[in-house]
């Protein structure tokens, strides 16, 4: 079974071969979101500005993703390097440059 995630930052998860596509537009990035998808968000401000940007509910969701081959992942991708331990609130979020990728496992 095909499992589709939410993440706040771009992680392979296990070693494998992987695809990163994007940037995707908001409206690739809703329809996505839009066929069910299973939080690992694990920041709130992440969780926030994602649900704004997409307009489904975001649960905040510290959860181990694992991705199997196949298994795809939403993930936000900030554009900027942040300072070591810095937490970004949605409305910090939304006042940096940020896009959408999509990242699968393949193998």
């Amino acid at each position: 079974m095909t499992r589709r995630y939410l993440l706040n930052a771009p992680v392979l998860t296990a070693y494998g071969t992987w695809r990163m596509e994007g940037p995707l537009s908001l409206d690739a990035a809703r329809q996505f979101a839009r066929q069910g998808v299973i939080s690992a968000v694990g920041h709130q401000g992440a969780a926030d500005r994602i649900a704004a940007d997409l307009g489904i509910p975001v649960p905040f969701a510290r959860i181990n993703a694992m991705l199997e081959p196949g298994d795809q992942a939403l993930v936000l991708r900030i554009n900027e390097r942040l300072p070591e331990g810095k937490l970004l609130s949605a409305d910090e979020l939304t006042e940096r440059a940020c896009e959408y990728a999509l990242l699968t496992r393949l193998s």
